[in-house]
């Protein structure tokens, strides 16, 4: 999954993989995990319920009422479920959105249940074919009642280039014929890679088995959509809600306000609650401000949260007498400096790893421990495979997210490649120009790249369109394009690899790890795939640092954590260890 909170800087039982962090407190307030950098490294998880049941389980002394506010950095570039695949917005759906099957928290483990459907789909016996059936009585935000078909229309509407162009790429790898479909507006009308055999019942047919489709229908592209509702590119601005809230009021680029579902029947989901009274969300917020407005918890400000990294001004609070009103816990992202391999060569490429200002960024950006751990591969440590490894951009230099990088070794390496004075090599990036961390980390960069040698662009964007800007494979930049870091889908490395790099991945029309296609790298990840989740493993770690070595498509910058920053009325924030976010379907206010 895309990554974004500081965007401006087979499944037969589980995966069989170890739980991942601790087990959150009970206190009603979070665990206060302001410790910092333990070194632990965890492994992460996602095991199997089919047989889970609605209602969720109550969470003990929650109290109804109340509007939460969560206020952040970033701006969505839209609301339509079919493009989403971002952290902040998954986490917004899950309280207006269900899809065929969903995460529940279960102490220190994250598990997956049916939430649309009644099971978590049954297979064929070859793998090839995939059946969901849908409980009964659950209805949209209008009274209508949710159809087969309307999955299918989603999932068909998941592959058009234009409305889909950020969404993942899956459907395209696996669905049978899933490579050429254009969806249900440019594409083949007989196409049958997902059809409704009744009003009740959803088929997949693959071109390959796909041992780990039950977790993929977990994602937003998989939220029913009526044919008939569908208004295109104005869908975003009120897309029909089936989970406990629905839109109130949608200003794109600003704000949204959430407010209950009268047709929600919490009798048939076993995942959520629906405790506050409605949620506010604000975007393109001033991250110190708002974290030290929360911390202080006056007025709205005790009813409010944040997720953005913690700021290194505020550590001492957190550490301290507001260790209550902070959460932190593993993340599932690594983040990546990422470059247009079609339009930066890679000496070029890496050049820029020498040069990069790893600490300088992370000092100017306000991060610390508590964040952010440096990096040095593509797969994160806690997923099952993960080859720890240094590779070299240079003799003697290793890429492993630290220190401030060699200009003088950076500006021979672009002398090497026949770039000097005369004839400079030019970076063009965006960065968003609205936000005073935002353009404090510009700096920091943009002087480090012109001491080593590189003529450089940098192009200001306000924080609402940067998203967009970077999410285009046609824009103006040749590096810093989106995705700025991957989440990994559910806990195994085939969520991480395929869907970020190569053919296929392109193949949606956003941008991707290097833009770059490669017969090599695709062949590779074929015949990955064509082995079991277990047998996989080593070889997405083997092939991690092999990337990397001879490709380099995006540079390794650090392990993500996530924060929570909250006011002193925000009870029971407890950080998903499988995105790094809080699971806002929890939270309860004590008005």
């Amino acid at each position: 999954m895309r990554w974004t909170k500081v965007l401006t800087v087979g499944a037969v039982a589980s995966l069989g993989l170890v739980a991942a962090c601790g087990a959150p407190s009970t206190n009603g307030t979070g665990t206060g995990n302001a410790s910092g950098d333990t070194g632990k490294v965890e492994g992460a998880a996602a095991t199997l319920d089919p047989t889970a049941k609605g209602p969720a389980p109550a969470v003990p002394g929650a109290k109804k009422g109340g509007i939460l506010t969560v206020s952040y950095a970033t701006t969505p570039a839209n609301m339509d479920p079919s493009d989403q695949f971002y952290q902040d917005t998954a986490v917004i759906f899950s309280l207006s959105h269900r899809a065929l099957t969903t995460f529940v928290s279960r102490g220190d483990q994250q598990v997956l249940v049916p939430d649309l459907a009644t099971d978590l789909g049954k297979a064929s016996e070859d793998g090839l074919t995939w059946t969901f059936t849908l409980k009964d009585g659950i209805k949209y935000e209008d009274g209508t009642p949710v159809k087969a078909q309307d999955i299918v229309y989603a999932a068909k509407r998941s592959f058009d280039p234009d409305l889909a162009a950020n969404g993942p790429t899956y459907q395209r790898e696996f669905f049978k014929g899933g490579a050429d479909y254009q969806g249900p507006f440019k594409g083949d009308k007989n196409w049958n890679g997902v059809e409704a055999k009744d009003d009740k019942t959803i088929v997949f047919h693959l071109e390959k088995r796909f041992e780990t489709l039950p977790y993929f229908v977990s994602f937003n592209q998989f939220t029913p959509i009526p044919e008939a509702k569908d208004t295109k590119a104005d869908y975003q601005l009120h897309p029909l809600a089936t989970g406990p809230y629905m839109f109130d009021k949608y200003t794109p680029g600003t704000e949204l306000t959430l407010k209950r579902n009268p047709n929600w029947d919490p009798n048939t989901d076993p995942a959520r609650h629906n405790y506050p009274d409605g949620f506010h969300f604000k975007w393109g917020q001033d991250t110190v401000k708002t974290q030290t407005a929360i911390l202080a918890s006056n007025g709205e400000d005790a009813t409010t949260l944040n997720w953005d990294a913690i700021d290194s001004s505020l550590i001492s609070q957190i550490e301290g007498e507001k260790k209550a009103q902070f959460e932190e816990g593993p993340s599932s992202c690594v983040i990546m400096v990422n470059m247009d391999a079609r339009k930066i060569p890679l000496p070029v490429r890496k050049a820029i790893a020498v040069a990069n200002p790893f600490d300088s960024i992370h000092k100017a950006g306000g991060e610390t421990s508590h964040s952010f751990s440096p990096a040095s591969t593509i797969i994160p440590p806690q997923i099952p495979g993960h080859l720890d490894y240094e590779a070299e951009a240079a003799p003697g230099f290793k890429m492993n997210g630290k220190g401030d990088g060699d200009p003088a070794k950076a500006k021979q390496m672009l002398a090497d490649a026949g770039y000097g004075p005369d004839k400079p090599f030019e970076l063009i990036y965006y960065y968003t120009n609205d936000d005073d961390i935002a353009q404090k980390v510009n700096q920091v960069r943009k002087q480090a790249y012109e001491k080593a040698g590189f003529k450089v662009t940098d192009i200001g964007a306000p924080s609402a369109e940067r998203r967009k800007l970077v999410g285009d494979p046609k824009g103006k930049m040749n590096m810093l394009q989106s995705p700025r870091g991957w989440c990994f889908d559910w806990p195994s490395a085939d969520s991480i690899i395929p869907p970020t790099i190569g053919t296929i991945a392109l193949s949606q029309g956003g941008t991707t790890f290097g833009n770059f296609s490669d017969a090599k790298i695709d062949s590779e990840i074929k015949r990955i795939q064509q082995l079991s989740i277990t047998e996989q493993g080593p070889e997405w770690g083997k092939m991690d640092k092999w990337l990397t070595e001879n490709y380099l498509l995006a540079i390794p910058d650090y392990n993500d954590k996530g924060n929570s920053v909250f006011g002193t009325k925000v009870k029971n924030v407890h950080n998903n260890p499988n995105k790094g976010m809080p699971n806002l379907t929890d939270v309860w206010l004590d008005q």
